[in-house]
């Protein structure tokens, strides 16, 4: 069953360096995933199933032999951009990433806390995490239903958006991805979401995980020509 998107939704348009330079070493290429309970997995019926699982395992299908891919969930559900940044220092770059996918906003949102703050954190978190030579991708808000009715959800869309604009690094887009699977009428969104129509399930952690494999293997291929797929997929 397809997830399909439009391109835009996919393409990272920021040049990732710290993707070269790790194409350029053998080993591992290691991916931390920083979120909430969306990274952690909530809903889901197994952590196998969780979005960082599922990228993993695409981006090891797709790129076997040339490379090979390791992510590491650092979800943690109900956590806000303030939590996950105290973590930076000591929980994600002791690992060495050579890239950082960085969930989070939606805590933020519905806890109404300062925009300034919001926006602080992620500059300093981005700071941090380009300062240890890894790339970041910043993965916006979880779409949902009753989202449409959450003061302010959509200021911290454009918070992130532009805190990423001012610090050179790509967005990917899954509020506008998960509200175009249900506007387009892929699915409903009981189809869509966990029972609660709040927290993804198998099929969206499928989904979403198929759409960052899809803009990391582009930002790979932009990166390094001579890394070929196996197999050039849309998101499934």
């Amino acid at each position: 069953m397809l997830c399909r998107a439009p391109r835009d939704l996919v393409r990272l348009t920021i040049p990732l360096e710290g993707v070269k330079n790790a194409i350029a070493r053998d080993g591992d290429f290691r991916i931390v995933a920083l979120g909430s309970s969306s990274t952690q997995g909530t809903g889901a019926s197994s952590p196998k199933m969780c979005y960082p699982a599922q990228l993993e395992a695409e981006l090891n299908r797709r790129f076997h032999p040339d490379k090979h891919f390791e992510g590491v969930n650092l979800g943690v559900g109900g956590e806000m951009a303030g939590d996950m940044l105290a973590r930076v220092d000591r929980d994600v770059l002791p690992l060495k990433p050579d890239l950082v996918i960085w969930q989070t906003g939606v805590n933020d949102a519905l806890t109404g806390r300062s925009l300034d703050e919001f926006r602080t954190e992620l500059a300093q978190g981005i700071e941090a995490i380009r300062d240890s030579g890894a790339d970041v991708i910043l993965l916006d808000l979880q779409y949902y239903p009753r989202s449409e009715r959450v003061e302010g959800y959509k200021n911290y869309l454009h918070t992130m958006w532009s805190v990423a604009q001012e610090k050179s690094v790509p967005v990917l887009k899954r509020h506008a991805f998960m509200k175009h699977l249900l506007d387009s009428r892929q699915f409903t969104a009981s189809q869509l979401l966990a029972p609660d129509l709040f927290h993804l399930n198998d099929l969206s952690y499928r989904c979403l995980g198929n759409l960052v494999a899809d803009a990391i293997g582009d930002g790979l291929e932009q990166a390094s020509r001579p890394l070929q797929r196996n197999k050039t997929a849309s998101v499934r």
